[in-house]
């Protein structure tokens, strides 16, 4: 009898991440300045529950669609890409984002489309802007396809949405530091998975090079 090829089982995703960086991207925030926050992410309960204790403006862009990054692999050159996410974004002209959470969208986009978005965004960013993304430690790291939301200042949520996972373009360190453009990783952090966390701060003033810690 011919014996069948055992089956490749993924291990299940837990739907609770611990994170060593989240938190701090709320360690400067004034109690009494009330907060704008782009999520680049789907709505998610766990984060709407957690902004429950700051006055802020939540905003879900709802960006990390199979729809939305389509667009972004369709031959157009880097100012179009530029309109194309100003128009995604949907941001009044003189709102400025004091957290915005990237999630992993980064992953997702090459490095022309991740440029263009950057110049996009940089009208609503200024010095107190704070950023969060996920990325890879190298190429042989798989991604999870994940939805995430913040659950505590140490934990995320995450969880797998539907549909298949939009293709993939993972940028290292030196990578994400060279497309990041006024975004400049102030921490980072090793997952034991292979992702990496990474807190993103406004470099417009010059700073000192932060070694990485991995």
């Amino acid at each position: 009898m011919r014996k069948s090829a055992a089956l490749k089982v993924e291990p299940a995703l837990s739907p609770v991440l611990r994170s060593n960086l989240i938190g701090q991207v709320f360690k400067e925030v004034c109690p009494e300045h009330r907060l704008l926050v782009l999520d680049m992410g789907c709505p998610s309960s766990s984060t709407v529950q957690f902004f429950n204790q700051y006055k802020c403006r939540l905003s879900f862009l709802d960006l990390i669609s199979a729809e939305f990054l389509a667009e972004t692999s369709q031959g157009a050159n880097h100012q179009e890409l530029v309109e194309y996410f100003r128009a995604s974004l949907n941001i009044e002209p003189d709102m400025v984002a004091d957290i915005c959470l990237f999630w992993d969208i980064f992953n997702y986009l090459d490095g022309s489309s991740l440029s263009a978005f950057i110049e996009a965004l940089a009208p609503h960013i200024n010095h107190r802007s704070r950023g969060y993304c996920l990325g890879l430690l190298n190429e042989r790291n798989q991604l999870p396809y994940c939805q995430y939301g913040i659950d505590s200042q140490t934990t995320l949520s995450q969880a797998v949405p539907l549909g298949q996972q939009p293709p993939v373009y993972p940028h290292n360190r030196r990578v994400l530091t060279q497309l990041l453009h006024y975004f400049e990783i102030d921490k980072s952090r090793l997952m034991p998975d292979g992702r990496v966390e990474y807190l993103l701060c406004e470099n417009l003033l010059p700073r000192p090079v932060k070694p990485a810690i991995f």
